[in-house]
């Protein structure tokens, strides 16, 4: 991670703490605007869903 990354932390739906890195603040908080979105839309963030929206807008996952 550099000083320039944006980072996103979400709860998923089995109360797991998650944290992704962007490299821009625009794919972060279209990512964060997207899991919302499924999330009312489409039913509960699990870990598939996290892993398969947060590369969509170029994150990496953290440990």
């Amino acid at each position: 991670m550099t000083g320039s990354d944006y980072v996103l932390t979400y709860q998923l739906h089995d109360g797991a703490e998650v944290a992704a890195s962007f490299g821009d603040i625009n794919d972060r908080d279209g990512c964060d605007i997207s899991l919302g979105m499924y999330q009312i839309n489409l039913g509960p963030i699990t870990q598939e869903v996290w892993e398969r929206i947060v590369a969509k807008f170029k994150g990496k996952l953290l440990a």
